[in-house]
């Protein structure tokens, strides 16, 4: 049972208004990941809020970060029970800031606010306690012996989870309420209405009487608690802490993550991803039935250049290395066998068409304000872009005009930038290219029925791996026969194809 089970919601204080921003995710699928994060109490909430990528000179920071992870990751694989213990106590843990607050301005404190402040007590002391006994010994984590406090709110030596203004706080306030009750029981017995009327009036001056002895009590617990609220705050900021590293552990579980290589960005070593997966795709396609085809890669210093067919899953490949290289930077492990990348300054992504319908925007014009913050932060650092068919939304000739100026631009940039194209002649010194395999079986065509078995036809017949291209590679042309596969009309087909060479392509 909840320890604060009787106070309304409404009684919870919220993180003040004032603090940072919530993080926002560079890349959709860290997004949807910290959506889906599994954080009941107020504090794990504000810990993510306040979660922020590490940054070039953060790189041992961030080591450590991961080496608790595994820790944790250990942990949780070796026990069973492990978030099932922890977990009960974040369910029930409320956020008292507000309560502390009341205290250090010199309020006061209410029966509801000596009941936060008491399961508080309660709730992070067991945390402790189970904490000690898991064996966790963790940098970032670090509770604060508070069991004084529930000492003070508890002197009857209990374990009732309720607070009252007990009566051995104050022999007064003992005396008032043996009165009272006596005052009560001849009310009841009295038949006299002037005298009934006349005890009525004493125990209204009793009541009072009561008020004031309980507030002077609640003036003194007040008062004593002062010198823990340092302490209490501590616990609170290592219980968020505490409960996102439980979050990011319970995801590692899950989806049997890998805890990842991060070196200095100054070492021009290459990023190494293999078998990397997409949760969030591989959870939609599973609805599907089908399944995630694994991600693998190698990036240089400098440009690589990915083709591939329409719907060959080009989109699908950059933004799970732009999802996984984020997390990294977040202290999560990877959804990956193995990836290995240097610490990155930035990690930016521009992908899909750039519509901005609130500012007016066209396509093109977004692409090129996003344009002009990646290179802008080239200049101040080493970072990952990740460009999705750059320059799709103008015309083709000055579109691959753009990308092969890219490429160029981020080959000598210093960092590493990863460009899926369709655009035909775009060759960058030195670059490394890529390519989907695409459509398996080229002599694969329509099988009939409706729209949906022909797509899932097209995607059975797919192969999204990556290989290696020389550079004197040539973007595939597989549009046609895709057109084909999905039964396209037959007049419209006839008219297309005049316009392809006679081999077919």
């Amino acid at each position: 049972m909840c320890v604060l089970h009787r106070i309304k919601h409404s009684a919870e204080r919220r993180p003040s208004m004032h603090r940072q921003k919530k993080y926002r995710a560079s890349t959709p699928g860290v997004a949807w990941l910290l959506s889906e994060l599994q954080i009941e109490s107020l504090y794990g909430r504000e810990a993510l809020k306040n979660l922020r990528p590490a940054k070039s000179d953060q790189l041992e920071q961030l080591r450590q970060s991961l080496a608790e992870l595994e820790i944790m990751v250990t942990a949780a694989r070796n026990d069973k029970s492990f978030f099932d213990q922890a977990g009960s106590i974040f369910k029930c843990l409320r956020y008292i800031n507000g309560s502390l607050d009341n205290l250090e301005a010199g309020q006061v404190p209410d029966e509801t606010e000596l009941l936060e402040i008491k399961g508080f007590a309660m709730l992070l002391t067991s945390l402790k306690n189970w904490y000690e006994r898991s064996g966790l010994q963790l940098p970032s984590v670090s509770f604060s012996d508070i069991e004084p406090v529930i000492k003070i709110l508890n002197p009857d030596r209990t374990v009732v989870t309720s607070f009252h203004v007990h009566e051995a706080y104050s022999q007064k306030l003992k005396e008032i309420r043996a009165e009272k009750i006596q005052l009560e029981n001849c009310i009841l017995q009295c038949t006299d209405q002037q005298k009934r009327d006349e005890l009525r009036d004493q125990r209204a001056r009793l009541v009072q009487s009561e008020k004031a002895e309980e507030h002077l009590v609640r003036e003194n617990l007040g008062q004593q608690l002062l010198e823990w609220v340092t302490r209490m705050r501590h616990n609170g900021l290592a219980a968020g802490r505490f409960e996102l590293l439980l979050a990011k552990t319970r995801l590692a579980c899950q989806f049997n993550c890998t805890c990842p290589e991060v070196f200095a960005g100054n070492i021009k070593k290459p990023l190494q991803a293999e078998e990397m997966i997409n949760p969030e795709v591989e959870a939609i396609l599973a609805g599907n039935g089908k399944h995630f085809t694994p991600v693998s890669i190698e990036l240089n210093s400098g440009t690589t250049l990915l083709t591939g067919a329409n719907m060959g899953g080009k989109s699908v490949a950059l933004l799970t290395l732009a999802m996984n290289a984020e997390l990294v930077t977040l202290g999560f492990f990877v959804f990956a066998r193995r990836f290995s990348m240097p610490l990155f300054d930035f990690i930016y992504l521009i992908a899909g068409d750039g519509q901005n319908q609130a500012s007016g925007l066209s396509s093109f014009g977004a692409e090129i304000i996003r344009l002009s913050e990646l290179t802008a932060l080239t200049r101040h650092g080493i970072g990952l872009a990740v460009c999705d068919e750059f320059a799709r939304s103008t015309n083709p000739s000055e579109g691959s005009r753009f990308v092969q100026a890219l490429g160029e631009f981020l080959q000598q940039s210093g960092s590493y930038g990863v460009i899926a194209t369709h655009f035909d002649g775009i060759r960058i010194a030195n670059a490394s290219y890529y390519q989907v395999i695409g459509l398996k079986n080229k002599a694969v065509t329509s099988t009939g029925g409706d729209r949906i078995s022909l797509l899932n036809n097209l995607c059975d017949n797919m192969d999204y791996r990556l290989i290696r291209l020389s550079d004197d590679y040539q973007v595939p042309k597989d549009a046609l026969h895709i057109a084909s596969i999905l039964d396209v009309d037959p007049e419209f087909m006839a008219i297309l194809r005049r316009y392809y060479p006679s081999t077919g392509e």
